[in-house]
């Protein structure tokens, strides 16, 4: 209950991407080959991958225009606010969620500079998912970019930023009805 209000609060700044996130998320994992019960799982970890940003300032996460060192090492900080509000539940997925889903596959992401498989499947996961909506969406700070050019961008990251053995299943899921890729 008190994680679902968290929710909702992190929801004011950035509508609806936590459940777009698990959509895409639960997408991924049946392509996967993931059983359907198991997909929801990862589905309802991931609607709370951001659930630390509760405590990141409004002007932080609303901020038009680029972020200074200072307010990105902030904005970063939501991953260890978000175990530091999880720590007691016994739900370890969600808890493996929110403190990989920053990590890059070439070691260079954060909190824990975690590289390749160290990352768990479900970390890699939603950041590759995480990453395609904030791109496909309006921000703050720049409009939403088109489909074909956030492909191109997960592309030309794969094997740095994403796991290289997740980027074509995720372009599969995420073509558009009626696109090409």
């Amino acid at each position: 209950m008190i994680l679902e209000t968290a929710l909702q609060v992190v929801d004011r700044f950035d509508p609806g991407h936590a459940d777009r996130v698990a959509k895409l998320t639960f997408d991924l994992s049946q392509a996967l080959g993931y059983e359907k019960k198991d997909a929801r799982e990862f589905y309802l970890a991931a609607r709370y991958h951001d659930i630390g940003k509760i405590a990141i300032p409004k002007a932080v996460l609303q901020k038009r225009g680029e972020l200074t060192q200072e307010e990105t090492r902030l904005l970063q900080k939501h991953v260890e606010y978000g175990m530091r509000m999880t720590r007691y539940i016994k739900n370890n997925l969600i808890r493996s969620i929110i403190a990989t889903h920053h990590e890059h596959w070439d070691g260079n992401g954060y909190p824990h500079r975690l590289k390749g498989e160290k990352i768990p499947l479900c970390g890699r996961i939603v950041a590759i998912c995480d990453v395609y909506d904030a791109l496909t969406t309006d921000r703050p700070y720049r409009a939403a970019w088109s489909h074909d050019k956030a492909a191109s961008y997960i592309r030309e990251r794969s094997g740095a930023q994403f796991d290289p053995f997740l980027v074509e299943p995720f372009l599969r899921v995420v073509v558009p009805v009626g696109g090409t890729l």
